[in-house]
Formats: C-alpha cells, structure tokens, sequence
C-alpha cells in the first residue's frame, strides 16, 4: 500500500515499493529543482543514468536538510549519524524498509544493490569520501579554514561529486578522469561557495579562507552585519573569478583530448555553464548558473519518468551540441584580465 501526500510532495509507504518507482521518484525530486539538476541524468546509458538519479536524488535532499539555517551543528550531526547507518546497512545487506521511513532511505539502499550489481571497489570510496565531507562540512560551521583546509573540503565535496557521476555514468574518459573531476570540481565548488555566500554566511559557514583574508586585506570581525559588503568592496568576486575561469579553461583543454564528442561536448557545456555569471557579468550573490534551453526541453517530456528519460537521453545529445556562450568569451576574459 502506498500513500501519497500531494500537497507536500512526500510519500508515505507502507511497503517497500517496485524499482520503477525508486527510480522514477528520484527522477520527479530532480525535476522539479532545475533542468541542470534533472539533465544530468539523462547523459548516461540507462544503467548509469538509473544509478546516478537515485545517488543524486539522496545527495540533494540530505545536502537541503543540512543548508537549513535551522539545523544546529549537533541537529546535522545527530542527523547525518542516522543517514549514515542507512547506508552502512545498505552495504552490509541489512537494510530493512519500515514503514513511514523517508523515501531518500530507499533511493540510498537501491542505489548501493546497483553498485554491488554494476559497478567496481572505486565507487564505495567515493561515497565515503562524500560522507566525510558533509562530516567536515558541519565541523566549519562558525569557523575560517586555511587555504589548505578548504581545498581538502573541496576536494571531498565537490571533486569526488564529479568523480562519482563520472563513474555511475561510466564515462570513458581513460586517464583524463581524474583530472576533469579536479578542475570541475574545485571550480564548481568555489562558484557555488561565491554564489551562495549570503545563504550560507545566515547558515555559519564562512566560505573565505584565512589567506584569503590576509591577501584581501579584510579584517572587519565576521560577526560584523557589513561582512559580505567588505567582500565585495575589497574584490572578492574579481579574485574568485581568475581563479575558477583558470580551472574551466583547464577542463576545456582537457577536453579536447577526449575521443567521445558526446563526453568532449558534455565537458565543453558544463564549462560554459559553470563560467556564465562570470562571463554576463552576473558573478554576485544569489546569482544561478543555468543550462539554456533547459525549460524548453524539460516542458517537451512527459510525466512518466522512464519514458521521458529515453526521450531526453536522445534530445541530450541534440541539446550538447549547441554552445552555452561564444567559446571565444573564454580567451577574452584572460585579455581583459591581463590588460587590467
């Protein structure tokens, strides 16, 4: 028996419900987000892309119960102790549905069958990985990393995001994979870090590191209502957008060197996506970054998940074909910067 609280969205089971629906329940929560959230699913093969829907699906919700302004450090820890237990169960096979759990715990536990039935030892890692950097994410609240301190926080958060879709979508990106996973990584991690500063600074993370501080000569006290205002007086996004355009250009190059033109344009795109509020001049607070032409397509699939999948893996590779922003805007970013 299954039953559905359309008002809220949530799903109350009973008991423990067919794939289909584990998939395509994780499908709805990413539609409903942002066409970037929901079109990455439909890059890979089925397999890959079933695989990475229910990862994903998980990963944002925990990720939106984290972000909560509400959630005290001891809440999150309580909270991610919990969460952590289902996946431990899950790799151990003694996950057990009981009804009225959250519907994320079954994504999770699906998720972890498909990886013990398709995949190898390489994708385990990285789910601890990412179970370490919600750990150390938690443990920054109120506080300034050093430089090095936040590159590992980077690294486990963001790097390994990149690396655990690279390998559920079984991209064969041979020896680059590493590499393109470190460059989208670390940049999509300080983009959204820059983007989401205001959000977060309410939420007590403090998303500037101690050199970063020195080197900005900003030593207003963080509890200072005028603390963002500083940042941004002093150049913090100008700083920030040399050094993220430096990694998308970085991946670009790698880019070039993959065989697939299907994979080649999937890097090529997320580039441009991740480089547009730099590149438009929208590179503040509250900015978004987004794949154009994403609502059109979304709107031309239908409701039932699986079906609209095999129709957007096909209109995917229609879509990667097309540049986000004149590739040229990348050369000229680095001319402007060079004559300033």
């Amino acid at each position: 028996m299954l039953i559905v609280n359309k008002g809220s969205g949530h799903y109350i089971l009973l008991k423990n419900p067919s794939y289909v629906f584990k998939v395509s329940t994780a499908r709805k929560y990413l539609r409903y987000r942002d066409f970037l959230t929901y079109g990455s699913q439909l890059v890979p093969e089925r397999i890959g892309s079933e695989t990475w829907s229910l990862a994903w699906a998980y990963i944002r919700q925990v990720d939106d119960i984290l972000d909560d302004p509400k959630m005290t450090a001891d809440k999150c820890n309580e909270f991610l102790e919990n969460e952590i237990q289902v996946v431990i169960d899950s790799f151990n096979n003694s996950y057990e549905f009981k009804p009225g759990e959250p519907l994320r715990h079954l994504w999770a536990n699906q998720f972890i069958e498909n990886v013990y039935k398709y995949y190898d030892d390489r994708v385990r890692k990285v789910v601890w990985d990412l179970y370490e950097s919600a750990v150390l994410d938690i443990k920054r609240k109120s506080k300034v990393l050093t430089t090095k301190e936040m590159k590992k926080l980077l690294y486990k958060k963001a790097v390994c995001f990149f690396k655990l879709y690279f390998l559920l979508g079984k991209f064969n990106f041979g020896k680059y994979l590493n590499d393109l996973a470190e460059t989208l990584g670390l940049a999509l991690g300080m983009l959204d870090d820059a983007l989401d500063i205001i959000y977060d600074y309410k939420s007590k993370y403090i998303n500037i590191t101690k050199e970063e501080l020195m080197e900005l000569g900003i030593n207003v006290n963080l509890s200072d209502k005028d603390f963002i205002k500083q940042l941004i007086k002093k150049g913090y996004y100008n700083y920030k957008s040399y050094q993220i355009m430096r990694l998308l250009l970085r991946a670009r190059k790698l880019a070039r060197k993959i065989r697939s033109i299907y994979l080649r344009n999937l890097i090529l795109r997320l580039t441009e996506v991740f480089a547009s509020p730099i590149l438009e001049g929208r590179f503040l607070p509250g900015q978004q970054y987004l794949f154009k032409g994403g609502r059109i397509l979304k709107a031309l699939l239908p409701e039932n998940e699986m079906v609209a999948y095999k129709i957007g893996h096909q209109l995917m590779k229609i879509a990667l074909l097309f540049p986000q922003t004149f590739p040229g805007l990348f050369n000229a970013f680095f001319k402007t910067k060079s004559q300033n």
